[in-house]
């Protein structure tokens, strides 16, 4: 009970001040553009960027907790595809845009506060793997899935096209690559470019928050009853199972068991109503995804987190 009073609720309260700000017209549109900004080009990869610059190597090649956070998210992909009759699933991309609504989680904006006001500095490591790993797979499988609907420009171009926007044109996945080939460099950063870093570093998880709040203000709650509630369980329910069943399997220590588990039990991210509009599928259903999944999951990770921390602990 304590760490919901202590983790829990500061998380949603800076969610509602940034949507009650924008609902109020306090902050103008124009704000939440520049603060989702900040917490996307400056915020984030600076915390990703000192958190992978100063550990092992090997600390952040957890095959085992990568094999059971992709394993829990296929696994959630495939029990949304059970109703894939009521759903009326046809095209690839209806396929995988579902997909990743049941799967893709909101890993910068919600598990990065979470998991830094969880696990302190600590936190960091499980959230940057598993966004470089989820991140990559799914750049994957958008390829493919594109192709096998539009054959035009071939399967390497679009893969190609997509990992320089995910790689070159994307500080998230940039900061920890190159806090990681500083790490295997050994090479000590001088004071003056490490320290403004660290100070940018905690700002991340705060203003991630208020910026998914401002975020929220503007998404429509519209769409098909049952695909929402059917979605909404999976996600919340049935993924973070599965990633428990997976690491229990694997034996993985309690520190990763925790934090696959909450990372698998994060709403959806908001990252994929930026792809349903970009590919015109399914755009309002995802919508309402996010916006019913964050606000779902002040309840499940209330009853989540505790038992998470003192597994992680």
């Amino acid at each position: 009970m304590q760490l919901l009073f202590d983790i829990v609720i500061p998380v949603f309260i800076l969610m509602v001040l940034g949507w009650g700000s924008s609902r109020t017209g306090l902050l103008e549109p124009s704000s939440e553009s520049a603060l989702n900004r900040y917490v996307y080009y400056i915020g984030v990869p600076a915390l990703m960027f000192s958190s992978t610059a100063t550990v092992d190597i090997q600390s952040v090649l957890q095959w085992d907790f990568i094999a059971v956070y992709l394993g829990g998210g296929v696994i959630a992909s495939l029990i949304a595809f059970l109703a894939w009759r009521k759903m009326q699933l046809s095209d690839p991309l209806d396929w995988t845009v579902v997909a990743l609504n049941s799967a893709w989680a909101n890993t910068v904006y919600m598990g990065v506060p979470i998991f830094y006001f969880l696990f302190g500095e600590r936190g960091a490591l499980p959230v940057i793997i598993a966004t470089l790993a989820s991140n990559l797979l799914f750049i994957l499988v958008l390829a493919l899935m594109s192709e096998l609907q539009n054959s035009q420009g071939g399967i390497w171009v679009k893969l190609k096209t997509l990992l320089l926007q995910a790689l070159l044109k994307n500080p998230v996945m940039m900061a920890p690559l190159i806090g990681m080939l500083v790490s295997v460099s050994g090479v000590s950063l001088p004071a003056m470019i490490l320290t403004p870093i660290q100070m940018l570093a905690p700002s991340a998880a705060p203003v991630a928050l208020f910026a998914l709040g401002m975020s929220l203000s503007g998404l429509s709650v519209k769409g098909g009853s049952f695909e929402l509630v059917w979605l909404t369980l999976v996600k919340l329910v049935l993924h973070p199972l599965a990633t428990f069943g997976l690491a229990l399997w694997a034996g993985l220590e309690p520190f990763w068991i925790a934090s696959a588990v909450v990372l698998s039990a994060l709403p959806t991210g908001a990252m994929v109503y930026v792809l349903a509009q970009q590919y015109n599928t399914r755009v309002t259903l995802t919508s309402a995804t996010i916006m019913v999944t964050t606000l779902v999951s002040v309840v499940t990770l209330a009853i989540l987190l505790p038992l998470m921390k003192q597994l992680g602990s």
